[in-house]
């Protein structure tokens, strides 16, 4: 007759310290042993799973800042093309006002186009004898409009430029910033690439333009004299390397180089 295998019950465990003192023993029910086995397993499974799906919440956390990264640089660009959009509708809103309610403020004496120095000799031509009419000299922007220096000229478009369509003149910053000739104010305000710009309308069918002022000390349908102060010199715009003015003088719709008129004075 076979003798039936006990089932064990128990696991003892014993403790042997190093320093030579008594051992222990640690006796465990067999199920509590299965019990602690399944629990070890389990917590483990759980670390890694965890571990896993924070990498996942990780990942999606970095994609959301890079998504929220990309849409407020959109955002900006987009608010850039809305200001640059807002300048060219300031701009035609100029032109209508120019034609619309210029002839209501001032007479402006109007000749046929041509060359500047035609101008200026027609206007001499009808001078005559000691009395005679030097309106001409105070229509025409004949002189620089800030105390400064030249730092770069007219220049026309070339392979290796993009053209220059006026002077640039430096100065101290907060320098008065004058009328070259008697005009109309056409525009006084904010462009995004200029800054704060001032236009003038003269006789003669001139134009000139002040640009990257600090501050304007005019309002448009103003009508201002030759020296009068129309802005502050500054470094207004997105263009721009330090205080400096951006002088154009535009006969017409083309542009023409302010220095010959400045060597003409």
């Amino acid at each position: 007759m076979k003798l039936k295998k006990r089932k064990t019950k128990f696991y003892t465990f014993l403790l042997i310290p190093d320093n030579e003192k008594a051992t222990r023993s640690l006796k465990l029910r067999t199920s509590v042993l299965r019990y602690l086995m399944v629990f070890f397993v389990f917590t483990f499974l759980l670390i890694i799973a965890g571990a896993a799906s924070y990498w996942e919440v990780a990942e999606v956390a970095l994609d959301y800042n890079r998504l929220n990264e990309e849409n407020l640089q959109l955002k900006k660009n987009l608010a850039k093309v809305e200001e640059l959009q807002a300048d060219i509708d300031k701009l035609k809103m100029v032109d209508q006002k120019l034609r619309s309610s210029l002839s209501g403020y001032v007479t402006i004496i109007e000749q046929e186009e041509g060359d500047p120095e035609n101008i200026l000799t027609t206007g001499m031509d009808k001078m005559s004898g000691v009395k005679y009419d030097r309106s001409i000299f105070s229509s025409i922007p004949a002189e620089l409009p800030v105390k400064g220096f030249v730092t770069r000229g007219y220049e026309t478009n070339s392979i290796l430029s993009r053209g220059h369509i006026g002077v640039d003149i430096a100065g101290e910053m907060g320098s008065p910033v004058k009328a070259t000739a008697d005009g109309i104010v056409i525009f006084s305000g904010w462009t995004f690439q200029d800054g704060y710009v001032v236009i003038l309308k003269h006789k003669y069918n001139f134009f000139s333009f002040y640009k990257h002022n600090m501050q304007n000390l005019c309002q448009e349908l103003e009508y201002v004299k030759k020296g009068q102060v129309i802005a502050l010199l500054g470094d207004s715009g997105q263009i721009i390397s330090g205080a400096h003015l951006h002088f154009e003088i535009w006969q017409g719709s083309k542009p023409v180089d302010p220095m010959m008129f400045v060597q003409m004075n």
